[in-house]
């Protein structure tokens, strides 16, 4: 047992600095299909998506925040979603929505079938499912 195991961490939220949160918020509800779990602030100064509203399985969540005195470093972040069904499906959805693409769908010799995308503030996001299940 790890010295952590009691305290049931569960979970882990990045937190994007991006140039507008509701142009965001937009993008990854519109674009990415993701549900806008809340927005604090007029003008938003905090908000979340999430990947499935309804808590049916643990979901990914990500956060937003206006760049505070200079703009993040996207290249400075990886992000990994892992998909469990469909993973070839999701890339041609998005593709089709006009996505800008970093990698198309390839196996990696790790074990996993993954492509990249890239968001309206720079971000990558690689998708990822086991092999296996892909």
């Amino acid at each position: 047992m790890s010295e952590l195991t009691p305290h049931e961490i569960h979970g882990m939220q990045p937190v994007l600095s991006v140039h507008d949160v509701e142009s965001a918020l937009a993008f990854y509800r519109d674009v990415l299909g993701f549900h806008v779990d809340f927005v604090a602030g007029d003008p938003p100064e905090h908000a979340r998506v999430c990947a499935d509203p309804t808590y049916a399985s643990p979901t990914v969540h990500i956060r937003f925040e206006p760049a505070r005195g200079g703009a993040a470093d996207p290249s400075a972040i990886s992000l990994w979603l892992h998909v469990a069904n469909g993973i070839d499906e999701l890339f041609e959805r998005y593709r089709a929505r006009g996505v800008t693409i970093v990698a198309g769908p390839e196996d990696k010799p790790w074990g996993l079938r993954m492509f990249s995308i890239k968001d309206q503030d720079g971000y990558v996001l690689h998708y990822c499912a086991e092999i296996s299940t892909a």
